[in-house]
């Protein structure tokens, strides 16, 4: 089976992880693949190692440029693929062309987030309408994303992202991570995510602020690069927040929040199915998360983890005191968090769901 995949980059992100992870699953079952970036930006070095060709779509105009549809639609002629598969609304709405002309079945998994509300007369929900009307399988990672979108019908599925469980077998020993990172404190809580204004990270801030008052033994680990990196880091110096440590981005986060007690994310728009909390919950750390998108879907309030709403950063920062406190109820929520990843997240699990989707369309 020959599947092309189109997405815009593989720069480190959510939906990105995802798609190499599929990718070394599939060249594990020999599938011919090959790949179409809308930019020459690779941050996966191990996608290098899969060996799967790739092409790099560029504009020949700043914007609106059609030639993208016809040159993709020339690519799809040469590789001759029986599906494609795209990942982010730009690649769906260029695959168009292709799809309807050479009637190649044509998969599409922009669905990636939960959005609580989508402008229904802007021109990029006109885009997402052609995309799913024209889609012969829409895909989502959370049945919130589904909801949020209002495509549920026949041809849309849920696949939840999966995590290769490899990644966190022979972890580096904790200290020495500590050390490379500079944390001098006993604990220690993380948030991954990108410097955006779909990330709350001035609530993290007012929550270490709060949590500063309690106890002086907690460093707060901010993960990860944006456009608001240093707008935070200037909060930080200006407001002299003694207990933050900026780590920038990591290609192996998983030592480093081996290296925590708690994993938080603070999305206020919601999400899909995060990566980050995916692996917070591998490595059997509570999460503290917001009740909204398809978080719900993974974490369950109580059980392993906290689900907020429009908590004060003082209540948060109360509840991560208690999980300190608390080791035995700490490391019980951990444990169950785990379990959950290891049932229902597993890249196993999730590429043996894309191998039903594919052979569902040829059939």
């Amino acid at each position: 089976m020959k599947i092309l995949f189109f997405i815009g980059t593989l720069s480190a992100g959510g939906k990105e992880r995802r798609l190499v992870e599929l990718l070394a699953y599939l060249i594990k079952k020999k599938y011919d693949l090959m790949i179409v970036l809308r930019r020459n930006e690779i941050e996966y070095p191990v996608f290098n190692e899969l060996n799967i060709p790739y092409k790099i779509l560029t504009k020949k105009y700043k914007k609106g440029d059609k030639t993208l549809h016809f040159k993709f639609y020339k690519i799809c002629k040469e590789f001759k693929p029986d599906i494609i598969h795209t990942w982010g609304s730009m690649p769906a709405f260029v695959s168009l062309l292709a799809h309807i002309i050479l009637r190649i079945p044509h998969i599409n998994s922009q669905i990636t987030d939960a959005p609580p509300n989508i402008k229904k007369w802007s021109f990029q929900n006109l885009i997402n309408k052609i995309n799913f009307k024209f889609s012969t399988i829409i895909l989502s990672n959370s049945f919130a994303g589904l909801k949020a979108y209002k495509v549920e019908n026949k041809k849309t599925k849920v696949i939840y992202n999966g995590v290769d469980l490899q990644r966190f077998i022979n972890i580096p020993n904790i200290n020495r991570i500590k050390e490379e990172f500079g944390i001098k404190t006993p604990f220690s809580i993380i948030m991954v995510a990108s410097f955006i204004k779909y990330k709350d990270h001035n609530l993290l801030l007012d929550i270490a602020k709060e949590l500063a008052l309690l106890r002086n033994d907690v460093s707060f680990l901010a993960v990860g690069e944006g456009y608001n990196l240093e707008k935070i880091r200037q909060r930080v110096k200006d407001e002299t927040i003694s207990n933050i440590i900026f780590t920038g981005k990591i290609s192996n986060v998983e030592h480093l929040i081996n290296c925590c007690e708690v994993g938080v994310l603070f999305s206020p728009l919601g999400e899909g199915i995060s990566n980050a909390i995916i692996e917070y919950m591998a490595l059997g750390k509570p999460v503290i998360a917001n009740d909204l998108g398809g978080t719900k879907e993974i974490v369950k309030d109580g059980i392993n983890g906290y689900l907020i709403t429009n908590d004060s950063p003082l209540k948060i920062a109360c509840l991560i005191n208690n999980l300190l406190n608390n080791q035995e109820k700490r490391l019980k929520m951990g444990e169950v968090a785990k379990k959950r990843i290891e049932e229902s997240f597993t890249i196993d699990k999730m590429g043996k769901k894309f191998e039903k989707v594919y052979l569902e369309v040829l059939s």
